[in-house]
């Protein structure tokens, strides 16, 4: 199994992490790590390579960042770089991790960051647009 990697300012991938359990059962080999105000860079690295340790066991590791150039980008950047089994995706959201803990079973580590970049984007939509134009055409609403 591919193991998955949140990493984000404050404790949003944890919110993210216990939000995606209400929809997907199988959380084992994901992991989280927090970078919290009044922690250094020093502080990260050594609570990523901690639970880089607890995810030994995977077939490769995706790690999902929350924005491009931040300190977790960063920091999980040059771990990358050190490591073949690593991909790294940014801009994670829900149905990013939904996407990824649901085909994380059967797919490969390459297979899983194109799904986790199209997840991402596939979630993010113009709703309001979407339901207005669905309710002078009729229809159901998106999203159901």
């Amino acid at each position: 199994m591919i193991g998955v990697l949140i990493v984000t300012h404050g404790r949003f991938g944890e919110a993210l992490l216990e939000s995606a359990g209400m929809l997907v059962s199988d959380l084992d080999q994901v992991r989280t790590v927090s970078f919290l105000p009044g922690q250094g860079v020093e502080d990260l690295e050594a609570a990523v390579g901690d639970a880089l340790r607890e995810l030994g066991e995977s077939e490769g590791i995706l790690a999902l960042v929350d924005i491009p150039g931040g300190t977790p980008a960063r920091v999980l950047g040059g771990v990358a770089l050190q490591r073949a089994d690593l991909e790294l995706v940014s801009g994670v959201n829900l149905a990013m991790l939904v996407e990824v803990l649901f085909a994380r079973l059967s797919a490969t580590l390459p297979e899983l960051v194109g799904m986790a970049v199209r997840g991402g984007w596939d979630g993010i939509r113009d709703l309001g647009a979407a339901v207005r134009h669905e309710a002078t055409v009729g229809g159901d609403a998106p999203g159901n």
